[in-house]
């Protein structure tokens, strides 16, 4: 009887410690399951981090890809301006070293054109004498003046020229003052008939006269030809309507 309790007592030693065993066996099993769980997801983040990351990196990449390509476009533009002004520098060189051996040549023809307008003028019927005067004085500044260039003095010049050239085919009425016989200086319309006739006419009528090429002096009609003047000077103006008009015209003399 006591050997079977002693049997008995180790059999149910033996299942305890079977059980404890199970028991122990599982629960490892379980933390393992968890451990590898938790590593499952630490590693699930690792990669869903290194994904973001390799995303952020192909963005980034590709975003340098396209800047390069913007600007080796661009560089290979300014290459092509560069190698574009450094021809023009050459050109213009080249130019400039022309133009140094043509001024040679162009200034002194632009002096002469300049000296023959002067002389024009002042053999000339006496009309807008200050106004055009002046305008010669300023080429005449202007030829010496290294702040304009070759083409611009013969731009201005030129112009001058075919103001000039504009006036003999031109009627016009300006004021002005006139010194008469008794060396009174009165007020006077002027009535330019192209540059062949120059006449004056006062406000009243009472005085007129006309410039005389022969003598290079005013010939005073005292009142002559008065009507005549005055309905020119309102056709100068467009007050009247283009007419004929009876006016002394001086012959142009052949030498």
């Amino acid at each position: 009887m006591k050997k079977i309790i002693i049997t008995s007592f180790f059999i149910s030693s033996f299942l305890f410690t079977q059980e404890v065993e199970k028991v122990i066996t599982t629960q490892d099993v379980i933390k393992q399951q968890d451990k590898a769980i938790g590593d499952y997801q630490y590693s699930q983040r690792r990669i869903d981090a290194l994904d973001e990351k390799s995303k952020i990196l192909v963005g980034e990449y590709k975003n340098t890809v396209f800047e390069f390509n913007i600007l080796k476009a661009y560089d290979d533009q300014l290459e092509k301006i560069v190698n574009s002004q450094e021809e023009e520098i050459v050109s213009i060189k080249e130019q400039i070293e022309s133009l140094d051996e043509t001024n040679k040549f162009v200034l002194p023809l632009l002096q002469r054109m300049v000296d023959d307008l002067k002389v024009l003028i002042s053999l000339d019927i006496p009309f807008l004498k200050d106004e055009r005067t002046a305008r010669v004085s300023n080429l005449e500044d202007m030829i010496d003046k290294a702040n304009f260039t070759t083409a611009e003095k013969f731009r201005l010049i030129y112009e001058a020229i075919q103001t000039e050239y504009e006036y003999g085919k031109t009627i016009e009425t300006y004021t002005g003052k006139v010194a008469l016989k008794n060396g009174d200086l009165v007020a006077v319309d002027f009535f330019r008939l192209g540059r062949l006739n120059l006449f004056y006419r006062t406000t009243d009528g009472e005085e007129t006269g006309y410039w005389n090429m022969n003598t290079n002096s005013w010939e005073h009609l005292e009142g002559k030809y008065s009507d005549e003047i005055f309905t020119s000077i309102k056709i100068a103006l467009k007050q009247a309507a283009p007419d004929f008009i009876m006016l002394p015209v001086q012959e142009v003399q052949n030498d």
